[in-house]
């Protein structure tokens, strides 16, 4: 199988050795994350898995972008260019690999672990594979707790259900010849069927298959035990599925191949198609050789943003959701252009957007000022990771800002470059965080 590994936000130009590679990726390339998503003959996994709750438009840009150099007909150069995508590929033969840009060799993504342990409160101080197929794997178990207490959050899955019975209760439609063939001469029962709105179905059945996969390793076990929210969502799948036989296993995945598309229900869609990817993981690799594309991928700047939630909502700040509408701002009168800043803190008139990509763009500071302008904000600050020599930069703004002294600062979250050892990187990047609560600690105080 061959591999190939590339960072997030990355031009790469091809070499002779490794040509034939980029090119094999001409299926995915230049086609929006959408796109790809919603091809039914994928088999790919996206978080967040609705990109309404990305601020970056990450469903319509593309994975990677590919341009080719030709001469007489013969391509000579690839140029690749990767995005604020993470994760893992499979197509035509080849796996391809996009790590964080913090990465620092070819086996593993601290960084991007780290973000995951904390979004998914996941409280993981090793990792504990190697091979890259596995790698996969973990991430995919990663997900399942959130996937599964989003789903139970809408409560369980019910359906209509056709149920078969052979007894003296009739309750149901008769059974004409199922009844001749087992109850002559009359014994008493009656064969008859009912169409039973059932919380044990095929989609219950498949989640509860999938728990009793994951729980069979130390690492799953560990998943399934992490919270209070995650082992009361297993109880109450268990509890659902009385008829569950481990035997059933192949029936049950085969019964949940088309994916459910229910007005209500639309949370368990991504958890049914997690589930079938834990499930056939041995069966379908991540690198099987045809045209279907297999994988996981994260936006790798949505990420950022909710793990810098995790600390900042510690310390005072809102985090507007646009998803459900809360915590917006209004720009105009009678509630109209609602906005949604990454964050803000009333208090001190803070105001912060959690930047990914390597540079504000010109849009990004027309949006921050924006934000100042309706919230009269004292300070607009753009959070970036970055390495430790990197630098915070502060503009004094002119015009309503001038009069208060308004300031535009990017701040450069030191990202550790530690590698082989996870629990050394955790620990760089707990200093990390206790800067950034100091920083923002030090607003609440008045100016000596």
């Amino acid at each position: 199988m061959s591999m190939l590994i590339l960072k997030d936000n990355t031009k790469y130009s091809s070499t002779a050795d490794n040509l034939e590679k980029y090119l094999s990726l001409q299926n995915i390339a230049n086609r929006n994350v959408s796109e790809l998503l919603d091809d039914n003959d994928n088999d790919l996994l996206i978080y967040p898995h609705s990109f309404s709750q990305c601020d970056d438009g990450a469903g319509n840009l593309p994975l990677l972008s590919l341009h080719t150099h030709w001469k007489e007909k013969v391509c000579t150069k690839a140029i690749i260019e990767t995005g604020n995508m993470a994760g893992f590929i499979g197509i035509n033969g080849l796996s391809l690999s996009i790590h964080s840009r913090f990465s620092q060799d070819s086996e593993e993504d601290f960084f991007l672990h780290y973000m995951l342990s904390k979004v998914f409160c996941i409280n993981l101080f090793n990792l504990p594979h190697q091979t890259s197929d596995e790698r996969l794997f973990d991430f995919l178990l990663y997900m399942f707790p959130r996937f599964l207490n989003d789903a139970l959050s809408q409560g369980i899955y019910k359906e209509y259900k056709r149920n078969e019975y052979n007894d003296a209760n009739v309750r149901g439609t008769i059974n004409i010849q199922r009844h001749l063939r087992a109850n002559m001469p009359f014994n008493g029962r009656i064969a008859y069927s009912t169409r039973e709105f059932s919380q044990d179905n095929h989609v219950t059945e498949l989640i509860r298959h999938t728990i009793d996969y994951i729980s069979k390793s130390k690492f799953g076990r560990t998943l399934l035990e992490n919270d209070s929210e995650t082992r009361s969502s297993v109880t109450q799948i268990i509890s659902a599925t009385p008829n569950y036989c481990r035997h059933e296993r192949e029936n049950i995945v085969n019964s949940n191949l088309k994916v459910i598309n229910h007005p209500y229900y639309f949370r368990y869609a991504p958890l049914q198609k997690l589930c079938l990817r834990i499930l056939r993981h041995e069966k379908i690799k991540y690198g099987e050789k045809n045209q279907k594309i297999h994988g996981i991928l994260f936006d790798v700047s949505y990420l950022w943003e909710e793990y810098l939630a995790t600390i900042l909502t510690k310390q005072g700040f809102k985090h507007p959701n646009n998803k459900k509408g809360l915590g917006c701002i209004f720009l105009a009168k009678n509630n109209r252009l609602p906005r949604y800043p990454d964050y803000y803190r009333e208090s001190d008139r803070l105001i912060v957007d959690a930047k990914y990509k390597k540079k504000p763009n010109r849009d990004d500071i027309h949006q921050m000022i924006t934000y100042m302008y309706q919230m009269k904000g004292k300070c607009g600050i753009f959070i970036q990771p970055g390495d430790k020599e990197c630098q915070t930069k502060t503009f004094q703004l002119l015009g309503y800002g001038d009069d208060e002294n308004t300031e535009l600062k990017t701040y450069m979250y030191p990202i550790s470059r530690i590698t082989g050892n996870y629990k050394s990187f955790v620990s760089e990047m707990l200093e990390s965080e206790n800067l950034l609560k100091t920083k923002f600690k030090l607003h609440l105080e008045p100016d000596k």
